[in-house]
Order: structure tokens, then C-alpha cells, then sequence
């Protein structure tokens, strides 16, 4: 882990926008957008429909609301993009913005997982009929008919709010957790677990004691039943009472990720 480095990104992979100007805003005292905004207009005074010193955030609708999914990034997008990027990681080199560094995450999806599944719902466009395949029983055959996978993709999305997949931070396993429309330029979830020079700017959120991320135990966790015998007492008893024994890993939201020269 390193602090304060400087950037030396060439492609990016994953940019969460909403995070990032929370941290401008916050280190800029309110700031940060109408900073944005003026840089903008330096660089360009003439927009595309010639007027001069107009709002770049307003004539493209940046809504800057959360990560909005865009099916096509103009070239106008792609320049607010880029400077926010490029604003983000100034502060980041400069220590106003304090985050952890990881230089090749070794990021990894595992089977059964939320991540697992999402990357391989384009597969079932190809698929006509699901009865028609070999080595799927009949209930599954019927489960796979009666979904609507035009939709799953959204249901998905929505489910977790992030993606989850493991990772190396500090040589130990980490819980790397992503928002499907931050991917850039075309990157998906198995993109990212394949690029070996990936560098993740990103701020450790929490602890978890199990590296499990398969779809089933987290919903076990989901559903999991407090003993109705436990009054207020035993669970603050319960609750201080730490295992040391017990390993935990660290729980990373991504902000920007990029590939590295």
C-alpha cells in the first residue's frame, strides 16, 4: 500500500463518480463543481452548439445524482470524465484525499458469487431453449424457462449495489467491491480479474469474517435469526467478547481503477 504517489494511469477501468465528487466537495468546502465547471469552459469557450461560456455540467445533463448509466460517452462526456479524473487524482498525490493504493490486486470472481453470475448472464441471450440442453434436469430446466433474464441483469444490479470480488491487499485476501456502471470503456468484471498491471485507488470500509462471497451465503447472512432467548445484556456481552483467532478481511469500495503503464 502507498499514499500520495503519483498517477501514472493510461487506461482507466472502473471510475466511481459519485465518490469521487463527495471527496472534491468535501476538500473543497462545497466547491468542487462550480471549479469543475470553470475548467471546463476554459478549455473549451466554444460548445457544440457554438454558444460561448455556456455550463458544460448543464448542457449535457451531468446529473451528478450517482452513477448514471450511459449506453454511448460523447466526446463532451468523456472530457468532464477526464477532468474530474484528473482533479480526483490531484488531490489524491497531493495527500488531501486520503485513500489506499494497491498495485495488482490480483482480483478474482468467485464461483457462485453475485459477480460470477452477472458475468455470465450475456451467455443466456444465446440460449433459445433451455430445454434443449444436456446435463440440466428437468426442475432446473423449468426454473431456467420461467426466468426472465432481460430483466435479471437489472434485479442483479440492484440486489447488492455492489459487486464483490477477492482480491490481495497487504498480501492478505481482501473483499473488493465495485458498481457495474462505473466500468469504463468497455471493461466488465472478468476484464478486471484478468489485467495483471491493475492499480485501485480505493478506502477501506469495513471487516468481514468470512471470505465466502458465494450467492447463498450471503443471502444465509441475509436471513440469519437472532436467538429469541438473548435479551439486551447477552448481546452487548456477546458483542465486546471478541476471537482473536477469528481472521478478518478488509472490505475495499473502489473509487478508480486504471491499468498502468
Amino acid at each position: 500500500m502507498t499514499k500520495n504517489n503519483q498517477s501514472n494511469l493510461v487506461k482507466i477501468a472502473y471510475f466511481d463518480e459519485q465518490a469521487a465528487i463527495d471527496a472534491l466537495q468535501i476538500v473543497d468546502k462545497g466547491s468542487a463543481l462550480e471549479s469543475l465547471s470553470k475548467t471546463l469552459e476554459k478549455e473549451s469557450s466554444i460548445d457544440a452548439e457554438g454558444n460561448v461560456g455556456k455550463s458544460f455540467l448543464g448542457m449535457i445533463g451531468f446529473g451528478l445524482k450517482g452513477n448514471a448509466k450511459r449506453d454511448k460517452h460523447t466526446i463532451m462526456q468523456s472530457q468532464v470524465t477526464s477532468t474530474l479524473i484528473s482533479q480526483f487524482l490531484e488531490k489524491v498525490s497531493a495527500g488531501k484525499i486520503v485513500l489506499c493504493t494497491v498495485n495488482k490486486p490480483t482480483l478474482r470472481i468467485q464461483k457462485d458469487s453475485i459477480a460470477y453470475f452477472r458475468n455470465l448472464l450475456p451467455i443466456t441471450h444465446m440460449i433459445k431453449d433451455f430445454s434443449a440442453l444436456e446435463n440440466v434436469d428437468e426442475d432446473s430446466q423449468r426454473v431456467l424457462s420461467a426466468l426472465n433474464f432481460d430483466q435479471l441483469g437489472d434485479s442483479l444490479d440492484s440486489f447488492p449495489a455492489y459487486y464483490e470480488l477477492e482480491g490481495i491487499f497487504m498480501e492478505r485476501p481482501a473483499i473488493f467491491r465495485f458498481n457495474i456502471d462505473g466500468l469504463r470503456n468497455n471493461y466488465s468484471l472478468l476484464d478486471l480479474a484478468k489485467v495483471d498491471k491493475l492499480k485501485i485507488y480505493g478506502l477501506t470500509v469495513g471487516y468481514r469474517d468470512s471470505i465466502n462471497l458465494a450467492f447463498d451465503n450471503q443471502i444465509d447472512k441475509l436471513v440469519a435469526e437472532v436467538d429469541d432467548e438473548l435479551d439486551f445484556d447477552d448481546l452487548r456481552d456477546n458483542g465486546s467478547e471478541k476471537d482473536e483467532n477469528i481472521e478478518l478481511y478488509p472490505v475495499i469500495d473502489v473509487i478508480l481503477a486504471g491499468v498502468e503503464s
